[in-house]
């Protein structure tokens, strides 16, 4: 059986949470919102525990599968860790955002913002799982 570290699982974690916090907050809040046709009314009417705590589950369960993901390679170098991750980072999540986005009709400007946050995260994460996997 693959053992995955829950370490670098915790870390990744917290490491998607806090880029989002600084992505969705003083780097691209405002861009993001208009984009988005979100208003700071809407933002107001949004729970907070229900938004954050929703949030950290769902990076937590990603994280995780992303521990699974290195565990069942097992030895791969630094580089190639932080390489898959931003793999799946583009031929998951970047692809799917850009079908839905494409779909509904959002602009590239709001899909640039969300694919740039996960790009960024996964590489981060990446990292995560290279040193304390």
């Amino acid at each position: 059986m693959w053992e995955i570290s829950w370490i670098a699982v915790i870390a990744a974690t917290i490491i998607a949470f806090v880029v989002g916090g600084l992505w969705y907050g003083p780097l691209f809040l405002k861009p993001w919102q208009r984009e988005a046709g979100i208003s700071d009314a809407d933002m107001q009417r949004r729970h907070p525990a229900k938004v954050f705590g929703g949030a950290i589950l769902l990076q937590l369960f990603a994280a995780y599968f992303m521990g699974h993901v290195f565990a069942t390679y097992g030895g791969l170098s630094v580089i190639s860790t932080i390489l898959t991750a931003q793999g799946i980072a583009l031929a998951f999540i970047v692809t799917a955002l850009g079908v839905n986005y494409l779909f509904a009709g959002r602009s590239l400007k709001l899909f640039l913002i969300d694919a740039g946050y996960y790009l960024v995260t996964y590489t981060l994460m990446g990292v995560a799982f290279a040193y304390l996997g």
